[in-house]
This record gives C-alpha cells, sequence and structure tokens, in this order.
C-alpha cells in the first residue's frame, strides 16, 4: 500500500542582481528538463544587476545525464506522483518567492516570469495558483498547461504582455502544432507575441534580447 508522508527539506535556489530602491524588475525563472540553474541562469546575464533582479529555482529531482555518471541535470516532474509534485514546486516557490520579496512593495515592481522548455507548464502553473499579477511571461520552447480554462486565466492583467519564443530547428517545432498554441493562448487568455528564430531548443542571447 502506497501513503504519504509530509517530511522538512532544504535545497537550493539562485538569485542574481541587488535588491534595492533601484529594482525595477523581478524575474522568476524555470530552466528546462535535464538542466541545472547555475548553468541556465547564465543567458541572463544580459540584465541589469542594479535594476533587474533575477530568482531562480532549481528542479528537486535530479539525474545523471550519461552512463559515465559524469553529468548531472533535473526535471521538474514526471507522470509518476505527478500532482504530488506540483504540490512540492508550489510550496518551494511559495517560499523562495515570500523571502526574497519581503518588505517589498511588489505594486511597484514588475512581476516578469520565464519558463524553458518543460519550465514553461512549471512556471505558468505557479502563477495560476497563487494569481500573480505578472507584467510579463515568456513561453520558451513549451507550452501552457493543457488543463487550463479561461477562468483560470482570469487573473492575467489586461496589461500584461505574453510571449512564445520557439527556435526553427527546434526539436519540438511544429508549425501547426505552434499556430494551435497561440490561437489557443489568445482564445483562452490574450493575444501573444510570437517569435521563431534560427536555433535549435535553446536560449539564445541575441533573441532573448528581445523579451527581456
Amino acid at each position: 500500500m502506497e501513503k504519504e508522508v509530509e517530511i522538512s527539506i532544504k535545497t537550493t535556489y539562485f538569485t542574481q542582481g541587488i535588491l534595492s530602491e533601484k529594482t525595477k524588475n523581478l524575474w522568476f525563472v524555470c530552466h528546462g528538463y535535464g538542466q541545472l540553474t547555475r548553468h541556465f541562469i547564465r543567458r541572463f546575464d544580459l540584465l541589469d544587476v542594479e535594476t533587474d533582479f533575477l530568482i531562480a529555482p532549481q528542479g528537486l529531482s535530479k539525474f545523471y545525464l550519461d552512463s559515465n555518471y559524469g553529468h548531472v541535470g533535473a526535471s521538474w516532474m514526471t507522470k509518476e506522483n505527478r500532482e504530488l509534485e506540483i504540490e512540492n514546486q508550489w510550496s518551494y516557490f511559495d517560499s523562495i518567492f515570500e523571502k526574497e520579496t519581503e518588505g517589498l512593495d511588489l505594486n511597484k515592481i514588475n512581476i516578469n516570469l520565464f519558463g524553458f522548455s518543460q519550465g514553461v507548464s512549471t512556471i505558468w502553473r505557479w502563477a495560476a495558483r497563487r494569481k500573480l499579477p505578472f507584467q510579463k511571461l515568456v513561453m520558451w520552447a513549451g507550452e501552457f498547461p493543457r488543463e487550463f480554462t479561461k477562468e483560470q486565466l482570469e487573473f492575467v492583467p489586461e496589461a500584461s504582455q505574453l510571449y512564445v519564443v520557439i527556435g526553427k530547428e527546434d526539436q519540438y517545432y511544429n508549425p501547426e502544432r505552434q499556430q494551435y498554441l497561440v490561437n489557443k493562448m489568445t482564445k483562452l487568455c490574450k493575444k501573444t507575441k510570437e517569435i521563431i528564430f534560427e536555433g535549435k531548443h535553446e536560449v539564445k542571447r541575441e533573441i532573448l534580447k528581445l523579451v527581456l
């Protein structure tokens, strides 16, 4: 018989920048499948450390990427105990967000969200659960949760910006599927800004500049 138990654990996350009265933008970013945050956030060195503060959680499930046990990656969730893993993510994200923003007037700061690959649905679910009033949400080479309804997305601010970004050589890129995603997002929430670039399943700095 499978049972559940609640335990207390310690884990890590990364930040970039300095929180101060000069901070204008808060970025909460989620890496993709098989990545580690410390490598992923290098792409965001484009941000101004004085005006942009970045928070980057780390996937809780780590694993070896090859049979030589030389490289480690992480996953946000699998189909095994899916709902439980999502709940754990929410608790983790809430703890990070509340710790880093304690004492801040969030009405004076733009909250921006970024998800790459598997991180897209991860960041969306948390935003919807928390009803986070974000300014930007970037969906890079990933999809928003299929279970979402129009009612669940009513929290999205009218003035917010949604971006859908993917490379033409991305193994997951399919023009028909991409158009379906854009149309569905427009129908359920609002019109998105679509960026299709020359590249693979990657976050390219020159394209990242367009959404920061």
